[in-house]
């Protein structure tokens, strides 16, 4: 592996062991006075194409309000009480409401409101630019005013040697500095001593597959971005303010964040049995890429498994660490679980339940109407216009083609939503039952304790 892979990976593992296993600090002050006795931090509005973006932003506020010794009301009862008592599933649904009405329905003294305005990251080769923005509002519930209120951006940016990366650099500096309302900081600023713009290009966009297979893209900068933007956030009145606390964990183990599934249109695997291959691909609309890849797949009964060549989504083997660029994917439904595999190691991690995005095959709302029918591929197949929406919010619409022959498979899919464009294929479909062998943990194959496990070799 050359040096830069080097370094990307070796950076990706100490990102995510900080994010991970790094104890928060305890408090050294706080504020008695502070009228804020209890504070809910709301979904955040999304202004980008990113859906996860929220969500990760979301997640570094409450850790940076918490430092400043602010009781945050867990999040998860937030969401269920917005969305079972006010029927609020989304950021940008918050404006139907007011702060008091927040207050009193949530139990609050102070709600914090956001808006993600970037969590983007963009790569040409010359320059790598990683961007997270938004802004904040802290709102009293009782008299429904501003506590506190600021916007801030953080960049961090890897640019090409030579000229060309600093002309490159300073040009996104300049058009970025016209940005007034919303001021950004560059944080970093890495030389990668590449001179090749076609190597450095294949570089950049392989850090950036890795950072979100292993669910820490953009994680440095939305923590440094929590932080600074909170540094004059007043002290908070600290856990003493409220009679009643939930108990914190002294400790968790850490846990992996297992790679996201690639992601593709909806499909009905139906009720039979069969192998195949998934061919998929995707147009992302706010850069322009698009992505095809090939997945082995293969179903019996509630079991499922995908192979992934995460190398070959890349484009290039070298930009990831290849002990973690090939994975297996299984779905046990028969067991409820889920488990990540690792073959260059001989290493898993499990899937816990309810983990955000992960490997769990949720089951969408789907709304379907049939307008006609089609031959795709050789099968004969019904074709319907498709509303998708998924448990997380997220909504998808287009078509798709269920298979007569194949008790109505869907073998084909053409969706977007407001990051994509996805056309996904079932192809080279056989009916015969997978071997049970391909749903089983091999003997020899041991549980990853952490992202630096992964990294090291195979366990003896």
């Amino acid at each position: 592996m050359n040096r830069i892979a080097r370094l990307v990976a070796a950076g990706s593992v100490v990102l995510a062991l900080s994010a991970c296993a790094v104890p928060r600090p305890v408090p050294r002050y706080h504020d008695a006075s502070n009228p804020l006795k209890r504070v809910a931090v709301l979904p955040m509005k999304n202004d980008t194409t990113d859906v996860d973006g929220p969500e990760v932003v979301r997640k570094k506020m409450i850790e940076a309000l918490e430092g400043k010794s602010y009781v945050i009301r867990d999040v998860k009862e937030t969401d269920q009480i917005l969305r079972d008592q006010m029927g609020i599933n989304l950021g940008g649904q918050l404006s139907l409401t007011t702060p008091q009405k927040l207050g009193e329905v949530l139990g609050v003294d102070g709600v914090l409101y956001g808006t993600l305005m970037d969590f983007d990251e963009t790569t040409t080769g010359l320059l790598d630019v990683r961007k997270v923005r938004a802004t904040f509002r802290l709102v009293n519930t009782r008299n429904g005013q501003a506590f506190w209120e600021r916007g801030l951006g953080v960049r961090t940016e890897t640019r090409m040697s030579g000229r060309s990366g600093s002309v490159a650099s300073a040009a996104a500096r300049a058009a970025d500095a016209r940005e007034k309302d919303v001021p950004w900081v560059t944080i970093e600023s890495v030389e990668t001593g590449e001179r090749n713009v076609g190597q450095a290009f294949a570089y950049g966009l392989g850090a950036k597959l890795l950072t979100k297979a292993v669910g820490i893209h953009l994680n440095y900068e939305a923590t440094e971005m929590a932080r600074r933007v909170t540094a004059n956030l007043p002290w908070g009145p600290g856990p003493g303010a409220v009679a009643v606390v939930s108990p914190q964990p002294q400790s968790a183990p850490l846990r992996v964040q297992p790679p996201d599934a690639p992601a593709f249109g909806y499909l009905d695997y139906g009720k039979r049995n069969f192998s195949a291959e998934l061919v998929s691909v995707t147009l992302y609309k706010g850069s322009g890429e698009r992505m095809k890849f090939t997945i082995p797949i293969a179903k019996a009964g509630e079991r499922l498994r995908m192979d992934i060549d995460l190398a070959a989504m890349a484009n290039n083997a070298e930009s990831m660490p290849q002990t973690m660029n090939r994975i297996s994917l299984l779905q046990l439904g028969d067991k409820r679980q889920n488990y990540t595999l690792y073959p260059n190691v001989r290493k898993y991690i499990v899937n816990t339940p309810g983990q955000q995005d992960s490997f769990a095959f949720e089951k969408p709302k789907i709304e379907k109407t049939n307008i006609g029918s089609e031959v795709v591929d050789g099968h004969p197949a019904d074709k319907y216009r498709v509303r998708i929406t998924y448990q997380n919010g997220r909504v998808e619409e287009g078509f798709i083609w269920n298979a007569r022959d194949l008790d109505a498979l869907t073998i084909k899919s053409e969706v977007e939503n407001s990051d994509a464009q996805t056309t996904t294929e079932l192809k080279n479909i056989s009916l015969r039952t997978p071997p049970p062998s391909l749903f089983e943990i091999p003997s020899d194959y041991t549980e990853a304790k952490g992202l630096l496990d992964l990294m090291n070799g195979p366990t003896n």
